[in-house]
């Protein structure tokens, strides 16, 4: 089953152009493409979880949406988002109850703000922007964000960051900080995927494998 095509599907097509243009000049880890995979596994849990699909939906497509605003800024993507949406979502006719419902989701997904998710859909929206950061999907975009910042792939340094180190320091940690049982199932397998890559990458620096 293709989530993404069927949460797009049942997306207002020009309220989707519109936040796709948000994610112009982004760097790859944080990029249209990872907007697209988080929509994808909102879809997918929620329909699992029973989640109001309406606002699961606008809060996974509008989530990261402020972004660029806070590479000039500086102040945190979520409180940007939160505010940005309101005139997208005003545009296409959604009453203030359902706008502030997404808006609390896009507030609450954020990984270092103390704003823990409340209801289902934060938790699904918080749940699906964590899973995108492990397994596969997430040591590709832990190596292409250490890329576009001009990191190292290795040091002995450790006060030196590294795509080893963002998975020793933080991404290890997701699976254990998810709130749905459709969210910890998937994470399982991408967990222990992400291990056994760091202990390859562990043997190959030491040239034994």
């Amino acid at each position: 089953m293709d989530f993404t095509a069927l949460i797009l599907e049942a997306l207002p097509p020009r309220l989707v152009k519109r936040a796709e243009q948000y994610f112009d000049g982004q760097d790859p880890a944080h990029d249209w493409s990872h907007n697209l995979r988080v929509m994808a596994l909102c879809e997918r849990i929620g329909r699992e979880e029973g989640a109001d699909m309406t606002v699961l939906r606008l809060a996974a497509l509008l989530h990261d949406i402020g972004r660029a605003e806070e590479r000039r800024t500086k102040e945190c993507h979520a409180e940007i988002s939160a505010r940005q949406c309101v005139p997208l979502l005003v545009e296409e006719g959604y009453d203030q109850p359902l706008i502030a419902a997404v808006q609390k989701a896009i507030l609450a997904h954020r990984w270092r703000k103390q704003n823990p998710p409340a209801t289902l859909e934060e938790k699904i929206l918080f749940d699906a922007d964590k899973l995108d950061s492990i397994g596969a999907i997430g040591i590709g975009r832990a190596f292409a964000y250490s890329g576009a910042i001009g990191q190292v792939l290795q040091s002995d340094n450790p006060e030196q960051h590294t795509p080893q180190r963002e998975f020793e320091q933080k991404l290890v940690k997701l699976k254990d900080r998810l709130f749905t049982r459709t969210a910890k199932e998937i994470a399982e397998q991408r967990h222990a995927f992400m291990l056994q890559f760091f202990e390859r990458w562990e043997r190959e620096l030491r040239g034994v494998s």
